[in-house]
């Protein structure tokens, strides 16, 4: 699969129900910090409240999504489907975000989620600082203008 077979959009209401069960199903498998009783389906919805959600297609599958506080350009949420992982749709997710809320893009990535971690940084991501906390995590940051040329 080549970037061209990817298609980004803002989500749509009759998205909401395979967003759901991608951050259900991906935090069940990656999120081994986390208590897997207390995953839920719902959760989805108060986590991304009042955020812009941007839905990657791949034909006519979702493969993942971002959500987006705009107004900090904070990425609250980035998620590929385990079927599509390794396929470019979390570059493709991070390029369209910078499209849509422009730079600097910043996020939060637990220091736990050690996979997620060596995604960002090979895609141009600096840890800005770590935060030692219930949860650490590293604040993250992208400003790779490149991707406005494109």
């Amino acid at each position: 699969m080549s970037k061209n077979d990817i298609s980004i959009q803002k989500a749509q209401k009759e998205d909401y129900d395979e967003l759901r069960k991608i951050f259900l199903k991906t935090r069940q498998e990656n999120f081994n910090w986390m208590e897997y009783d207390s995953i839920k389906l719902e959760d989805f919805d108060s986590s991304t409240e009042g955020e812009l959600i941007l839905t990657a297609k791949i034909g006519n599958d979702i493969a993942g999504f971002v959500s987006i506080w705009e107004e900090d350009k904070f990425i609250h949420n980035l998620f590929v489907s385990s079927n599509f992982k390794r396929c470019g749709v979390g570059k493709a997710l991070i390029d369209q975000s910078v499209k849509e809320v422009g730079l600097p893009l910043t996020l939060k990535c637990v220091r736990a989620n050690v996979n997620a971690l060596n995604f960002y940084l090979s895609q141009g991501w600096t840890i800005e600082e770590e935060v030692i906390e219930n949860e650490p995590y590293y604040l993250m940051k992208y400003e790779d203008i490149s991707v406005l040329e494109k």
